[in-house]
């Protein structure tokens, strides 16, 4: 017996336009950002999801609302599918944390972490709690179909995570855009996750989006 998950990336807000590290600080959806919660709910509302969950953060459940709408579904909230804990450069612009400590990005560049902030998450961590919480999800609805809403570090994590794959590796494949859809599917019996689907953005390419 298989669990289908669609796992979706929050839409587009203001912090990722200013270019923010948007971890726990939740910031407002910009304009095109809702006309991508739009076209993702068109993509999605022959879909009939048995539950839907997503991170504490308001943008991840905007990104949501509209199709759960639909289909009458309640939103469960929990912060396992929250975004990585950047710690004390939470919600600064990279320009700010370039000045404080250029040594953030340059790791970023070399090894596609975020990695060296005082008190955030690793990698790891986010992982892990990813995985624990989908796999946990996926075990008490059996055979159904769940919508989740996350985040694009977390969903990454977890992704290379199943796919046992570093974060040096194919990045730009890997690295979550805004309303990106992710199937994957779990297996009961085997204790296996497979990724049916990758960072899908194809409601953007029609009409008018990306």
């Amino acid at each position: 017996m298989k669990t289908k998950i669609y796992l979706v990336r929050h839409t587009q807000t203001v912090g990722n336009i200013e270019k923010r590290l948007s971890g726990r600080t939740d910031f407002e959806l910009t304009l095109d950002g809702k006309k991508y919660v739009e076209k993702l709910t068109n993509r999605l509302k022959n879909i009939k999801f048995d539950k839907a969950y997503s991170s504490i953060s308001g943008r991840a459940v905007k990104t949501i609302e509209p199709i759960c709408k639909l289909q009458g579904l309640e939103i469960e909230k929990t912060d396992k599918l929250c975004e990585m804990d950047f710690g004390i450069y939470d919600g600064l612009k990279w320009e700010e944390v370039n000045k404080i400590n250029p040594k953030i990005k340059q790791t970023q560049d070399e090894i596609n972490e975020i990695a060296g902030i005082p008190d955030q998450e690793s990698t790891e961590e986010v992982a892990n709690r990813m995985f624990s919480f989908i796999r946990t999800v996926s075990i008490q609805n059996a055979g159904k179909v769940i919508l989740m809403s996350s985040h694009g570090v977390a969903i990454e994590a977890f992704i290379r995570k199943v796919n046992h794959e570093k974060f040096s590796e194919n990045k730009e494949a890997n690295s979550q855009k805004n309303t990106a859809i992710n199937i994957i599917e779990y297996d009961i019996e085997k204790d296996n996750f497979e990724v049916i689907l990758l960072n899908d953005l194809s409601h953007l390419k029609e009409k008018g989006g990306l």
